[in-house]
């Protein structure tokens, strides 16, 4: 008889697993199709990179590998990021840092806006706080070489000074 009460709680045990198991998947299934910080995923463009600015193909080559998936609309978005919460987190760093700089965009940013942009980045890279650190646990081909840093760096600086430039000849104009 004793025997018999194991095995229904056996039984009882495996089927509430099973149970909670599939509501959990469904849970997240249906939270997945939230988005609190907003779709970033509906957002993506097949424009060109950085249009209007004045860039060499491997710095462009170096921003994208490093900073395309979260500075501009042609993000990669892996299939980890289609499960919430973590789709979440994702999408929240990719609006903040479109928000700070799209490379998608770079066309229609005033020329202060540009040059604000750029004299950010120059300090952001040459101190390594960009990328972020949790970005490259998942993507460490995104880590920035020394030569990588200095080329972002120097680009940066070259472009801003050239945008100073080209607004003071237009002014005198």
């Amino acid at each position: 008889m004793r025997g018999n009460t194991t095995m229904q709680k056996r039984r009882w045990d495996s089927s509430r697993i099973g149970t909670l198991m599939l509501m959990s998947f469904f849970l997240l299934f249906i939270l997945a199709s939230f988005h609190p910080f907003g779709n970033a995923k509906a957002v993506h463009s097949g424009k060109e990179l950085m249009v209007s600015a004045q860039i060499e193909r491997p710095i462009l080559d170096v921003m994208r590998r490093s900073c395309q998936n979260c500075h501009s609309e042609q993000t990669a978005w892996p299939l980890y990021s289609r499960v919430a919460p973590i789709s979440w987190l994702m999408e929240k760093d990719v609006q903040e840092g479109r928000s700070h700089w799209n490379m998608s965009k770079w066309d229609q940013y005033s020329m202060d806006e540009r040059e604000e942009i750029l004299s950010q980045i120059a300090p952001m890279v040459r101190n390594r706080k960009m990328p972020l650190p949790q970005y490259l646990l998942l993507h460490p081909e995104a880590k920035l070489s020394d030569s990588d840093t200095e080329l972002l760096y120097q680009w940066s600086r070259r472009e801003r000074k050239r945008l100073k430039a080209e607004a003071a000849g237009e002014f005198r104009k």
